[in-house]
């Protein structure tokens, strides 16, 4: 054991005064006078031997009390053995948090750079030959090597704030296994110190799988903005996602106050191209409001667009990027077959926007299938291998297909094309239970449609149906369901996008093609089949963008700004490319807009940073010592740096200190001189 300020020690020589006080008694002493004395010897025996008692017990407590309030004020601790044996170095391991949370406002500066400067001040402490392990939310192949002290000064001026999020315990984890293959391939590593330099937000410090740890120190040290506040833009929504021309549309955005205040007449400000709107926000004390804006697109094409809020502490997430594209027209094929019905084709010629073309099931051409947005087959009896391949070529590169079977349908013929898809296989004829019980009117095909349940409506009368039967590979939803338990109308729950309607669309079968049901379930199907792209993707999370397209040629697709050029990693899904921002891309990228180009554009991407760190709330100094200790750790020394105060005073040679543990001893021994003057008689 050490001390941190041993001439306090001197002190013990004051311990002297009690003990003259309680030798030399220099009471005066008063006769009393007695007209017997016939049993004063024997109270008075008793009274001498209570009272040597009494004074020895006071003597020895008070000893006792003013020992442990000497060695408290000087200051105890264990020190780290520092100490290696042959062929071992010792090792300093820092984690400094440099994510975006951590530039807020601290009395010195941003977060991060008082973190940085007491990194650098810890850095200098250590021994030298001391080993340093520097490792930001970075993790790359650089922070993975031990350096130098000098090294690591000169790395500290290179960190920047980062858009990644990394988990307190997953970085501490990653630092240990580091160490580990260091030691196991190289020199044997001694002590490890761990530091840690965060503001320890509640969202990002769960410990939850560190590894219990009894041999290395750790030590906690919290930075404390001065304001605990923020106010950002979380999300944003189309109620209606297919933009159309001169269709008036709700953009929804939710915005949430992170502070203990409440926030009036803040000011929100949306540009989408050439169309800007403004509106005042009110959000109460750690609540969020959603703020609907309507507009038109007055003309097609690609649309981009910036949701802004002013917010004075967290810049990050103060813009929130989006894009999409309005369309001139879609395109349908419906394919007819013996049994197709006009109505589909009258439904659709209702609206300008849809662009029909009606081929015979005779006369299809992988040509014909070019450009199409949905295909629609109409009564088909029986389908060829020949055509089931083309169609399923034709989902799988992501265009929609809409399924209406004949009135005699060759069900093997047609369950090798609903295999493939990986849908419900069509069986015999059934006449009984097959009026309709219910719409699962919450499903995301129905949305909008209805108001309320839909308990009192005018349902179509069916008076057959093919049973559908489930198998192994099939994965789809039934959103109409009839009294004998089968579907009459399924969607694909997987990847790709198919309706299968379990009836014929013939006056035989039922009388759905008079009913309004029918005209929602078919322009539901059209406006399902729209190739979506993303609103936005956010950097270093595993959002892939589609690219429907791909260009016939051999240049790399480049993610492409004013400052930014990278190429991103691709991959192939179920016969689409995907390109993907996670990994290196969070590195480089930033939030904004870009350009998709290969040798030519090939449309816009909107990048947003992570809403995680948005969440300011953080852990108490207490609560982040039980993080630790719950996981095991034990040699654990916390510190919160709540005014700029400099680190100069978190000596890492003493990260157990004992000065509490004798001051309360020191109480405590004051309390029992009390209670044995008051009680001993």
């Amino acid at each position: 054991m050490k001390f941190e300020h041993p001439g306090f020690l001197f002190a013990f020589l004051l311990l002297a005064i009690p003990i003259l006080i309680h030798l030399f008694n220099f009471r005066r002493y008063k006769t009393l006078y007695f007209s017997s004395l016939q049993f004063l010897k024997q109270v008075d025996q008793e009274t001498k031997s209570v009272q040597k008692l009494k004074h020895l017990l006071v003597l020895i407590t008070r000893i006792l009390a003013f020992s442990a309030l000497i060695i408290a004020f000087a200051q105890p601790y264990i020190p780290v053995d520092k100490t290696s044996k042959a062929g071992e170095i010792p090792v300093l391991a820092i984690y400094l948090d440099n994510s975006f949370s951590m530039t807020m406002k601290g009395t010195e500066g941003e977060l991060i750079s008082e973190a940085r400067e007491q990194a650098r001040k810890l850095i200098n402490q250590a021994s030298e030959g001391t080993r340093i392990l520097l490792v930001t939310n970075e993790m790359n192949s650089l922070e993975q090597r031990l350096a130098s002290k000098a090294d690591a000064i000169d790395r500290l001026d290179q960190i920047k704030v980062s858009s990644m999020v990394r988990n307190t315990g997953e970085v501490l984890n990653w630092m240990r296994d580091e160490l580990e293959k260091e030691s196991a391939n190289q020199q044997k590593i001694g002590t490890k110190q761990f530091v840690i330099l965060s503001d320890f937000q509640k969202n990002s410090s769960d410990l939850a799988k560190l590894k219990s740890d009894s041999a290395n120190y750790y030590y906690p040290i919290q930075f404390v903005p001065q304001v605990f506040s923020n106010i950002y833009i979380d999300s944003i929504w189309f109620n209606d996602p297919n933009f159309k021309v001169d269709v008036n549309n709700e953009l929804n955005i939710r915005v949430k106050n992170v502070g203990n205040q409440d926030l009036a007449s803040v000011e929100l400000q949306v540009e989408i191209n050439d169309t800007k709107r403004s509106a005042f926000v009110e959000v109460e004390a750690n609540q969020e409001t959603v703020v609907a804006i309507n507009y038109s697109d007055l003309k097609p094409g690609i649309k981009k667009g910036v949701a802004r809020i002013n917010d004075k502490q967290l810049y990050f997430d103060d813009d929130y990027f989006f894009s999409y594209e309005v369309k001139k027209n879609a395109s349908i094929l419906i394919i007819n077959g013996e049994n197709a019905v006009p109505n589909i084709n009258q439904v659709y010629r209702l609206d300008s926007y849809y662009q029909v073309t009606e081929v015979n099931e005779n006369s299809i051409t992988q040509d014909v299938l070019q450009g199409k947005n949905l295909v629609v087959i109409n009564g088909m009896n029986d389908i060829s291998t020949g055509f089931s391949s083309t169609i399923f070529d034709f989902v799988k590169q992501g265009g929609a297909l809409a399924l209406f079977p004949g009135e005699k349908i060759n069900a093997s013929s047609w369950n090798q094309l609903l295999i493939q898809l990986n849908m419900p296989t069509l069986g015999a004829v059934q006449s009984e239970g097959v009026k309709i019980k219910s719409i699962q009117h919450q499903d995301a095909f129905f949305k909008g449609v209805f108001e309320k349940k839909p308990d009192n409506l005018n349902l179509p009368l069916q008076n057959k149906i093919y049973r559908t039967n489930n198998h192994s590979k099939s994965n789809a939803l039934n959103l109409i369901q009839l009294q004998n338990g089968s579907p009459l109308l399924v969607r694909s729950n997987s990847n790709y996008t198919v309706f299968l309607f379990g009836s014929s669309l013939a006056p035989s079968f039922g009388n759905l093609t008079s009913n309004a049901l029918f005209s929602t379930i078919v322009l539901r199907m059209a406006e399902m089949s729209q190739t979506r792209l993303p609103l936005s993707l956010t950097i270093g999370s595993d959002s892939k963008f589609p690219i429907f397209k791909m260009p016939k040629t051999e240049s790399p697709i480049h993610i492409k700004n004013a400052e930014i050029d990278f190429i991103p990693s691709m991959e192939k899904l179920n016969q689409i490319n995907y390109i993907s921002i996670a990994g290196p891309a969070s590195n480089i990228l930033q939030a904004g807009m870009y350009e998709l180009v290969s040798e030519k554009s090939l449309g816009t991407i909107a990048l947003n940073y992570n809403r995680q760190e948005s969440d300011i709330r953080t852990f108490k100094i207490n609560e982040v010592k039980d993080l630790f200790t719950e996981r095991e750790i034990l040699n654990v020394k916390t510190t919160s740096i709540s005014q700029g105060q400099s680190l100069s005073m978190t000596d890492l040679d003493k990260p157990i200190e004992y000065w509490r543990i004798f001051l309360i001893l020191a109480i405590a021994f004051l309390i029992a001189e009390m209670a044995i003057i008051r009680f001993v008689k």
